[in-house]
């Protein structure tokens, strides 16, 4: 089967590179609807059976026009969602940055914003809905509509290396990420593609 990861189209706290907070309200702008109606035009001869998405509102969103452009259903799942940073939500990266450059690796992992989540736990849980939606893609190409955190923190576990290979990724808006999966190992195909977000 094949799985193709989405980053959900921009909005306008992406532009300010501001962090969403959890259970953000805010939608794709117009620039991020049209990134994601070029994404699913790339993406109609992948014969895809099944969207799976997070359940933020701009996951949502974008994991609808896909659905409707590729013609097949999509289903929320829990565990997609984008890192939990706390009292860091709507507040710039860099502020976050002061605080982990800081950190070793194993610090960065283990720690816990207030009132948010650890990079460990949010690599749990990830997994955990990477699993179920396999599972019930039932062998099928799937598609997975996410976030550019979660994406970043899955690409270790799927290339199955060193959880610091995260840093080298900041996957774009609308971007196509893809791998193979033969029901034990996953199969690189493109990390991170914005190709498809050139043509006019």
């Amino acid at each position: 089967m094949k799985i193709f990861f989405i980053r959900h189209g921009e909005t306008d706290k992406n532009v300010g590179r501001n962090l969403h907070e959890k259970g953000d309200s805010e939608t794709l702008n117009q620039t991020g609807v049209e990134q994601i109606e070029k994404t699913a035009e790339i993406l109609r001869n992948a014969k895809i059976s099944v969207i799976f998405c997070s359940k933020e509102t701009r996951a949502q969103k974008s994991s609808e026009i896909l659905s409707n452009i590729l013609e097949c259903p999509t289903i929320q799942i829990d565990g997609f969602e984008e890192r939990n940073w706390g009292v860091y939500s709507n507040r710039p990266w860099s502020d976050v940055k002061e605080v982990l450059d800081p950190l070793t690796l194993e610090e960065r992992y283990t720690y816990v914003p207030p009132e948010g989540e650890s990079w460990e736990i949010f690599e749990k849980r990830l997994i955990e809905a990477l699993t179920e939606s396999i599972k019930k893609g039932d062998d099928e190409n799937i598609g997975i509509v996410t976030h550019g955190g979660a994406i970043r923190a899955l690409i270790p576990y799927l290339l199955g290396v060193s959880k610091e290979e995260s840093f080298k990724y900041d996957p774009a808006n609308a971007s196509i990420t893809e791998f193979d999966y033969d029901g034990k190992i996953f199969t690189r195909q493109r990390i991170d593609d914005t190709s498809h977000l050139l043509n006019k």
